[in-house]
């Protein structure tokens, strides 16, 4: 009753704000599950914020609907023989929204922003491995590189790495993070915190004038009030539907259901330098007590699938690994052979709305694990608690067994493999949250970076994720897929698998 209730609340408030006389011809409502954290693209780390940020920034390489990557704002580039420096020759006529041009120099101010004292969030995405910057000419510019990386474009793709105007960000600073100035189809209009974000079509447009005049973002939080906002007609588009509803929206002749395959894996970290999770054979009778087909059948009702890997398939550098058993039996023989011969004690934590049904899955897995003698606790805190506490170094952490996901907005297995589980990249400094060490894993992904050759690339992605495999340091659970609604009038919506939903100048509403 009480989800019914504020469902109905947040609705009635829509249609205070946008009624019919608000939703005109090429004005689009888009009822988002919650606010942007920044739209200044290098110190964005939410995809709410990637998402209105595709409409508003664009990079000079980008990643099409199938994740090819394709030109941007480069409409070339290549690529010196030892791999050492890539030159890129831009597009003429492209201005920012603020009318300045865009041309070597605004790249060559972006990549030194990445590389100084600024240190935005997503600078690891340039620092290891850009050297410097060179405009070559006002069209033409080199990036030069310490060591060879491999995934070089797929960096540049990354939604961080979308080119803001050098002018804006010199007279904004930190205040560019709210009033955005890029090159892209939209141009930002407004954001009221918590309520919506307005964009507006930038009739200067290089690829053409976008269709679409508006585009309205209403935040709002809860599941039901998306859903009748969207079935109301109230939002000509709702992301993050939940499971339970699908099969009545279905059977909605107005609408569309797109349910896109994403590159994120939810899973379950351990602490691997607390024991008993630093002996191996605790972690696998984990791994053996996880019954994941059920989970994705009776929870998400089909709408994910069961994961072997850390790395989703359609990411690039996935590797297929043989699935894991379900075998409570012999899960216990495990733990017995570990030295808890009547099974063991232990603290679970999972956020409570983050991920689609992220605190029902973890009482499932309470539930499952039970049937192997493993007994947790599971708590909860709110979403930025939750990552702090997860944050926090070796000798001061007491978190024991963790719910999270990943999902590589570079499309690519080294951008999970790196930051998750090097063991340079421990909590605060990186995101290996488990305290993951593991000599032979280090060199496998240092040897992959690397890599000139893709046959040498790609032996080494299958040697990390076979030793990932093996040891379980973390338990992947599943491949979320991103479920969105819209009107079937709204042509051209893009839902990305970086779980990204997105419009372009193509996108439009028919009569």
């Amino acid at each position: 009753m009480k989800r019914t209730l504020l469902g109905a609340t947040l609705v009635l408030a829509a249609l205070l704000a946008f009624g019919p006389g608000a939703v005109q011809a090429q004005t689009v409502i888009y009822a988002a599950g919650a606010d942007p954290d920044s739209l200044d693209p290098p110190n964005a780390e939410s995809n709410p914020s990637e998402a209105v940020n595709r409409m508003i920034y664009e990079n000079l390489v980008k990643f099409d609907a199938k994740l090819n990557l394709v030109p941007g704002l480069a409409e070339r580039w290549e690529q010196a023989p030892d791999g050492l420096s890539w030159t890129f020759f831009l597009r003429k006529g492209v201005s920012f929204h603020d009318g300045t041009p865009f041309n070597a120099e605004a790249v060559k101010y972006f990549v030194e922003r990445m590389l100084g004292p600024e240190k935005p969030s997503r600078a690891a995405l340039y620092t290891p491995f850009v050297e410097s910057v060179t405009v070559v000419d006002p069209y033409t510019v080199r990036m030069n590189l310490k060591t060879p990386f491999a995934f070089f474009l797929n960096n540049l793709a990354h939604s961080a790495s979308g080119i803001g105007s050098p002018a804006a960000h010199k007279a904004l600073g930190k205040d560019i993070a709210r009033k955005p100035v890029g090159t892209g189809p939209f141009k930002f209009v407004e954001w009221v915190h918590g309520d919506h974000l307005t964009l507006a079509r930038n009739d200067a447009y290089w690829g053409g004038k976008p269709k679409l005049e508006k585009i309205v973002i209403k935040t709002v939080k809860e599941d039901a009030a998306r859903v009748m906002m969207l079935q109301s007609g109230d939002a000509h588009l709702a992301v993050r539907l939940p499971a339970e509803d699908i099969p009545r929206l279905e059977k909605d002749a107005r609408l569309q259901l797109d349910s896109t395959e994403t590159l994120r894996v939810l899973y379950v970290g351990f602490n691997c330098q607390k024991k008993p999770f630093s002996d191996v054979r605790v972690r696998q009778a984990f791994n053996l007590a996880t019954d994941r087909d059920s989970i994705v059948r009776n929870l998400y009702r089909g709408r994910a699938l069961p994961a072997s890997n850390i790395v989703a398939p359609r990411t690039t550098g996935y590797v297929p690994l043989p699935a894991h058993p379900y075998d409570p039996e012999k899960a216990k023989k495990l733990l017995a052979e570990a030295g808890y011969p009547n099974g063991l004690k232990a603290r679970f934590i999972s956020p409570m709305g983050r991920y689609p049904k992220d605190y029902e899955m973890a009482q499932a897995l309470q539930q499952q694990w039970k049937q192997a003698g493993i007994e947790v606790s599971l708590g909860t805190m709110e979403w930025a608690a939750y990552l702090a506490a997860t944050r926090k170094p070796v000798d001061q952490t007491d978190v024991e067994i963790f719910l999270l996901g990943w999902a590589p907005s570079s499309a690519e297995a080294r951008w999970i493999l790196y930051p998750l589980y090097h063991s340079d990249q421990w909590v605060p400094k990186g995101n290996n949250r488990i305290f993951y060490a593991n000599k032979e894993f280090d060199d496998y992904v240092d040897k992959l970076t690397k890599a000139t050759v893709q046959a040498e690339r790609d032996k080494h992605l299958k040697l990390a994720q076979e030793v990932l495999h093996r040891e379980v340091p973390q338990i992947p659970i599943l491949v979320t897929k991103e479920t969105i609604g819209y009107t079937k009038k709204l042509k051209g919506v893009i839902n990305s698998p970086l779980e990204l939903t997105y419009f372009d100048q193509n996108t439009h509403l028919e009569k």
